[in-house]
Formats: structure tokens, C-alpha cells, sequence
């Protein structure tokens, strides 16, 4: 999330409860700004409209949001760190082509995976795909303006941008279902979605634009080469988080429309229990990309300014201070929130009449979900330390677990695929980050050239006489 630490270590100097507040929604919303529409929408969509007669439109909205992460949420990590070096090296006209790029990878990737997904479903209501393909195209596009708002230092269009259109769009839907029906009720939803892309667009070119000429080569294709091992990862990571729900499609789903398969019973609870953790990603955004920087930058900065061995671990110290004292913080939250989420539990099941199957589903999603969070977080600091493979091996761990153990146990153990792959990757991601961070001088030591002139060597025989 480049450039985002700059910002928040701005409101938080103003040592204000207002500016406090600011800040977490401006993590909030950089961290998972799609993420909590999509939910939030569809919680309230449940409760504020028939659920039978609105079967279709909830799906597609699932449907958006699950391809959307996996067409651009995998290659994300990627287009942040190309990002962040382009920043680290002042090439701040190259910033908006990398947009550029980038929404023209997520606007063709979205045409190429409706036209197989047409082609294969033969859907032949073209209103509705009309619809489904609006969502997914504009849901992909702001995924990549939720990485690029990080770098303009300013927070008005996050939160404006966001908190506007969430309430359009969910305004416009439900007057539009008492006017016309699910789809143009549909309609509203993408008409808040279409304010939010423009809005964020607006900012994007009004800060990133220099009226440089593009140069012929992608940007973006620069950036998957250069770190194909977080795309990897990504994709890995968001096909972890949804593979459970493929199979749920295929054991319990049921046909909506023609092209649209949804396992309500599944599908919304699961949907619904990732509300649990944006509280803890928010703060281990607003943790890493602050305080905790700050203390990784001295601790580099001495390494490469080539300081004494006993100014370095003093500077070590501190980071494994802070590193430890996050990690405590944000698992404490998430404990609290996930105990909160187990609660209210049975409160939500029945006010929004999940059976059995729904409410074990839940349960146990909320608890993947945390899992999911706490991988999350240990993959963010893998990559802060160039640990790339860490994350790769546990995201290919989380989703082989989660689709076997889903293969065997969904029908009775909703969401435990979920819950055991997203654990098991996060205890292995942590250990192997443990094991080579107790270390860490004697790793960037090895790791990094040793500046050192190369001389001739004089060798000397022992002769006897």
C-alpha cells in the first residue's frame, strides 16, 4: 500500500480523537474498501428486501466481488511494489501509465473471463448479464484505484468517494426494487458502484497525471515479470479464500438463473463473516504502515549507511519490540472481534433466518475468516522483509487444504476447509518467518554484496629448509 504510511502519520500527528477517527476509516477503506460494500450491501440488502425475490441479484453480487479479487486481487501485490519502487525512485510520471496499464489489464481480463463465462453458461437473459458484466468490470477497476489513492496524500476521496456511493448505490436499489423489481434494484447497486470508480478516477488523474507521453511498453506487464512470485501468491492466496465456495457450488448450489449457480445457505453467511475481520485489517494497516515502518526504515537505514554493529542491534532491539507488540495488539483485537462475531451469532441467524447448516457456517467462517486475517498479515511482513517465498508456500498450503478438506466435509463441517487451510498456512507462515527473523543480521549479511574492493591475493608457501 504505497504512500498510505505518509498520510496516516500525518492525521495521527495531529493528536486529535477527530483525526484518530479519520484515520481508521482511511485504513479502513484503503484496506478493504470494496470489501466492506459489498458486505454491508449485501447484510442490508437481506434485511431490507424480500431474499426469494432477490436471489439473482444477491448472487451476482457474490459473483462480482469473488471474481473480481481473483482477476485482480492476485496480481495486486505486484502492482504495489512496482509501485512503491517507482515512488523510492522519484519516477513519478511513470505512476499514472502504471494506472493506466493496470485499468486496461482489469478492464480486458473482465472481458475475456465474461465472454468464456457467456460462452460456457449460454446465458440468455442479456439484461441480466448486462448487469453482472457492468459490476464485475467497475468492481475490478476499483480494486486498482484503492492501491494508486494510496500515493495522492490526501484522504477526502477515499472517504468520500466510498462512503457516498455505498449509500447511493444501497439508497437507488432498494427504491428501484419497490419501482421495478431485482433488476434495476440491481441497477441502483451499479449506479453507486459507477460513482465511486468515477469519483476515484477524477483524483487518480487530477494528482498522477503529468502529461507525459506513454511509452510503448506496459507498465503493468513490467510489474507481473519483476515479481512473478507475488502474483503467484495473490492468486494463490484469493483461490485459498474461495475454493470452499466452488465446491459448495457444485455439492449444495442451486441453479438462479441460466449461468448463475448460488448456495445461498453458504455463500451469505460466509459472505457476511469477513465483516469480522475488517477491523483487524484495518489495524494492521494503520500498525505496519506507521509505527511499525518507521522503526523498519531505521533499522535498514543503518545496515545500508554501514553503521557499527552495536548502533544496528540497538536499532534491531527496537524493531523486535515493535514487531512483537503489534502482532500482540492486532491478535488481541481479532480475538475480541471474533468472540463478538461468535456471539452475535445466533442473533444474525435469526434475524436473517439462517437454518442449522447456515449458522454452523457461519461460525466456523467467522473463525476461517480471523485465520484468513492473521495470514494476511503474517504474509505483509514476509514481504517487508523480501521474504517472498513465505507467502507463496503458504498460500499453495492454504488452498490445497481448504479444497480437500471442503471435498470431504462441507456437507457436514460448512466453512472447516476454510477455516483448517487459512490456520495451517498461517502457523507454517509464522514459523518459517520466525526462523529466519531470529537471524536477521546474519541473513541480510549473507544476502547483500559486501562492499569490499577486489585486490590480488599474495599467497605464501611454507618451505622447508
Amino acid at each position: 500500500m504505497a504512500g498510505i504510511g505518509f498520510e496516516l502519520n500525518k492525521l495521527l500527528k495531529k493528536n486529535s480523537f477527530l483525526m484518530d477517527i479519520v484515520s481508521i476509516f482511511y485504513s479502513a477503506n484503503v484496506s478493504a474498501g470494496p470489501w466492506i460494500m459489498c458486505s454491508l450491501t449485501l447484510f442490508l440488502l437481506i434485511v431490507l428486501l424480500p431474499r426469494n425475490e432477490t436471489l439473482f441479484f444477491t448472487s451476482a453480487v457474490v459473483y462480482s466481488f469473488i471474481f473480481s479479487t481473483l482477476l485482480f486481487g492476485g496480481v495486486s501485490i505486484s502492482v504495489t511494489r512496482y509501485l512503491a519502487d517507482l515512488i523510492y525512485r522519484k519516477e513519478f510520471s511513470k505512476m499514472y501509465e502504471l494506472y493506466s496499464s493496470t485499468v486496461l489489464y482489469a478492464v480486458l481480463s473482465s472481458g475475456v473471463f465474461l465472454t468464456i463465462f457467456s460462452l460456457i453458461s449460454r446465458i440468455d437473459d442479456w439484461f441480466k448479464l448486462l448487469l453482472f458484466s457492468y459490476s464485475l468490470v467497475v468492481l475490478t477497476v476499483v480494486w486498482v484505484q484503492t492501491i494508486f489513492v494510496t500515493t495522492m496524500m490526501v484522504f477526502t476521496p477515499v472517504l468520500v468517494g466510498f462512503g457516498v456511493g455505498n449509500v447511493l448505490g444501497l439508497v437507488m436499489g432498494v427504491q428501484l426494487f419497490k419501482i421495478k423489481g431485482e433488476n434495476f434494484a440491481y441497477l441502483g447497486y451499479n449506479f453507486g458502484l459507477m460513482f465511486i470508480l468515477f469519483f476515484l478516477h477524477v483524483f487518480v488523474k487530477r494528482y498522477l497525471y503529468t502529461g507525459r507521453k506513454p511509452t510503448r511498453s506496459l507498465l503493468f506487464w513490467q510489474a507481473i515479470r519483476r515479481f512473478k512470485s507475488q502474483a503467484i501468491t495473490g492468486v494463490l492466496t484469493y483461490l485459498g479464500a474461495w475454493v470452499d465456495d466452488f465446491v459448495a457450488w457444485i455439492y449444495i448450489g442451486k441453479p438462479i438463473v441460466k449461468g448463475f449457480v448460488f448456495a445461498p445457505s453458504y455463500d451469505i453467511p460466509m459472505f457476511l463473516s469477513y465483516l469480522f475481520i475488517i477491523p483487524t485489517l484495518t489495524l494492521f494497516v494503520l500498525s505496519l504502515e506507521t509505527n511499525f515502518y518507521l522503526k523498519y526504515r531505521m533499522f535498514y537505514q543503518s545496515l545500508e549507511e554501514n553503521r557499527t554493529l552495536n548502533y544496528v542491534k540497538i536499532n534491531k532491539r527496537i524493531l523486535d519490540d515493535n514487531i512483537s507488540s503489534t502482532t500482540k495488539t492486532i491478535f488481541a483485537v481479532q480475538f475480541v472481534f471474533v468472540l463478538l462475531g461468535l456471539t452475535l451469532s445466533g442473533y444474525i441467524a435469526r434475524t436473517l433466518q439462517f437454518d442449522e447448516y447456515s449458522l454452523k457456517a457461519l461460525r466456523f467462517g467467522i473463525l476461517g475468516a480471523a485465520a484468513n486475517g492473521a495470514f494476511l498479515y503474517v504474509s505483509l511482513l514476509a514481504y517487508y522483509f523480501d521474504l517472498a517465498e513465505i507467502p507463496m508456500r503458504s498460500a499453495m498450503m492454504a488452498s490445497v487444504v481448504n479444497l480437500v478438506v471442503s471435498l470431504f466435509y462441507l456437507r457436514t463441517f460448512p466453512a472447516l476447509g476454510f477455516l483448517v487451510g487459512f490456520s495451517v498456512a498461517t502457523l507454517y507462515g509464522w514459523l518459517s518467518f520466525k526462523r529466519v527473523y531470529k537471524d536477521l543480521l546474519h541473513f541480510e549479511f549473507i544476502r547483500r554484496e559486501i562492499g569490499i574492493a577486489n585486490r590480488q591475493v599474495i599467497v605464501h608457501e611454507n618451505v622447508e629448509e
